[in-house]
Order: C-alpha cells, then structure tokens, then sequence
C-alpha cells in the first residue's frame, strides 16, 4: 500500500503538473465560492475506461464480428509469404524502405534479379499488414 502511495505521489507532483507556488490545495473544488476549477481527480478515469474499451473490443472482434464475417464468406487468410532469405529478412528488419542502391546491392549478395528483390520486399512487406478479416 505504501508503494502504492509513493507511486500516486510521484504522479500527481506539483512540480510536475502546477506551476511555481501554486499547490492542489489552491485549485481544489470548493475552495473559493466565486472561481470554479475542473476537478484533477477526474484524469484518473480515462486509463481504466480506456482498458475497458479495449477489452470489449477485443472481445467484439473475436466472438462477434469475426464470426459473421466468416458467415458471409470473407476470407482470413493472409497474403502468400515470401521465399525464405536470411540475408534479404535482416536487411528489410534494418531498414523497412527499399531504396535503388540497395537493390543493386542485394543482387550482388544474393544473385537474385532487381525483379525477385523487389517482388520479396513486397510480399515481406505484406505480411506485416492484417487481414482482411
């Protein structure tokens, strides 16, 4: 519980959040009848009901919508991978863009034509992309 408190602490600073010589004493709510303030204790809300959204979505795709998609005939599979290439996989891990004269570097590394390099990096590039359903 204590560390708890520490944490809470740490994240509601005043060095943090207020500026010089203002405290969460001065801008509570209620303090002065003719100046009203936004409660700080409201900005701890948005985390949890945004955790919760999440997990009502996840939930909503897996056992609802996926379903029905799958009713109406769309197809999870995803797109066809690309040959097996160490060489070509740690470059496209390094540098995701394909730029000319790494293609004519590549050829020579691999002995593949600038056509099947280009062709790999694309279907590669495809398999980071979700499917469909």
């Amino acid at each position: 519980m204590e560390l708890l408190r520490t944490v809470s602490d740490t994240f509601w600073s005043t060095r943090v959040w207020l500026p010089p010589n203002v405290t969460w004493e001065d801008i509570r709510p209620g303090v002065r009848a003719d100046v009203e303030y936004a409660d700080y204790r409201h900005l701890v809300w948005p985390l949890p009901l945004a955790a919760i959204i999440f997990v009502i979505r996840i939930f909503v795709e897996r056992y609802w919508i996926a379903p029905i998609g799958k009713a109406i005939g769309i197809k999870s599979t995803g797109p066809k991978p690309p040959i097996p290439n160490k060489l070509l996989e740690t470059t496209y891990s390094a540098n995701s863009r394909l730029n000319h004269k790494m293609i004519v570097k590549l050829t020579k590394q691999t002995e593949l034509s600038e056509r099947q390099i280009e062709r790999w990096w694309r279907r590669r590039r495809a398999q980071d992309k979700p499917t469909t359903l």
